[in-house]
């Protein structure tokens, strides 16, 4: 019998939103990253160049077994709750390709780390996703957002203007420097933990500043940019799919007030679970309203777009909705190109723009806020609006074992 870990918790924070951390070891783990993963990567991608391929990655392999033998960990045959939906959708692919996949647990927990064997006997393990043999991960500076910002101003990729400070002096010197409203937010992460938008003034930048220090020793110091959030996905180098990420909000009609229209928007069969959540009303929503000067009692006019939260995540009522085919052809270059900057089999960008139908060189405060080498792609599966796109079908194929 393998053995199984119960990991404690960490508790509950409203600027972590649904997937919380602990502030302290998450502190400690991105100044390790911050430090060497620059110097780590340099070496890792040396020996990947020196040390001929293995298409079948036999020690991976072995080093599961060896730790299944004495049950210090275990296969997986078949998804259960403690799997994430990305993961769900590759296997659900796996089965229609009569490709065994089996999940590595680690006394019990789970670890992004999978086994798979093909119909012709082939067997492979990859971490998250299945990648072509010989096939790299990008390169180091993919998901750390300060560098990245760098290296892609030399570019002339767009991105917003700003920088990374260790100190509030530091922010504070970039923050004079810009135009308001400022996003602050951690250097590398996901999930927008500890992320505050509309930063206005000094005062509010001393609080959010403080906030994004809660989980890490360097944060971004950036103009907002204007309009949606999108996320392309590309796989290959190819663009897959695009959905455009909302945040939680309702319409008005002229008639109802916005306590009235959460409540009808609220019966919508696809916000009862398991994945998109209630509108909700509460502390974070009702700040929001305050910053447009409404309140729940307001009554919107027909067509307007009332904001209900400034993050986007599904958690707090946040919406998806595919847009993959209206992507202007200047943008679907764009995110090509970037792709092939970051060498990355598989990456997701998040991208803001007014009108992802026009070219984003004719709209201003656009760019890329930041890249994800391992992206939930699992998010164009389950639209809230729209066509599902099936990427995972596209992983495989590109795996193309």
């Amino acid at each position: 019998m393998s053995m199984h870990l119960s990991l404690p918790k960490p508790k509950a924070c409203p600027d972590c939103g649904s997937d919380p951390v602990f502030h302290r070891r998450e502190y400690w783990l991105l100044l390790i990253d911050l430090i060497l993963v620059p110097i780590f990567s340099f070496f890792s991608d040396l020996a990947v160049s020196l040390v001929p391929h293995s298409k079948n990655r036999r020690p991976y392999l072995g080093i599961y077994e060896l730790f299944a033998f004495f049950h210090l960990g275990s296969f997986l045959n078949e998804y259960d709750d403690k799997t994430m939906l990305l993961d769900q959708v590759l296997w659900d692919e796996a089965k229609k390709r009569n490709i065994v996949m089996r999940e590595f647990r680690l006394f019990g927990v789970p670890t992004a780390s999978f086994v798979a064997k093909y119909p012709d006997g082939h067997r492979i393990s990859f971490e998250s996703y299945p990648t072509p043999p010989g096939s790299g991960a990008g390169v180091w500076w993919l998901d750390t957002k300060s560098v990245m910002k760098k290296h892609f101003q030399k570019r002339g990729i767009p991105v917003a203007r700003g920088g990374a400070a260790f100190t509030l002096g530091g922010a504070r010197r970039i923050f004079n420097k810009l135009e308001a409203p400022v996003i602050v937010k951690p250097y590398e992460g996901s999930g927008s933990r500890h992320t505050t938008t509309h930063v206005m003034n000094n005062a509010q930048l001393e609080h959010a500043f403080k906030i994004s220090q809660q989980i890490t020793p360097l944060s971004i110091v950036e103009e907002e940019l204007e309009g949606a959030v999108y996320r392309p996905t590309l796989v290959g180098g190819k663009l897959i799919a695009t959905i455009r990420r909302d945040q939680p909000q309702v319409v008005g009609d002229g008639i109802h007030t916005i306590s009235e229209l959460v409540a009808e928007a609220n019966k919508n069969p696809k916000r009862q679970g398991p994945y998109y959540e209630h509108l909700k009303l509460e502390e974070a929503n009702l700040a929001e309203l305050m910053r447009q000067n409404l309140t729940t009692k307001s009554v919107p006019a027909a067509g307007a777009r009332i904001q209900l939260h400034q993050k986007i995540n599904w958690s707090v009522g946040g919406t998806t909705c595919d847009v993959t085919d209206i992507v202007h052809p200047d943008n679907k270059e764009l995110f090509e190109h970037i792709a092939h900057v970051l060498k990355a089999p598989v990456v997701g960008i998040d991208f803001i723009i007014g009108d992802i139908s026009k070219s984003w060189k004719e709209q201003k405060r656009c760019g890329v806020i930041e890249c994800n080498s391992r992206p939930f792609f699992d998010n164009h599966h389950l639209p809230f609006e729209g066509q599902p796109r099936n990427v995972a079908a596209s992983v495989w194929d590109y795996a193309g074992y």
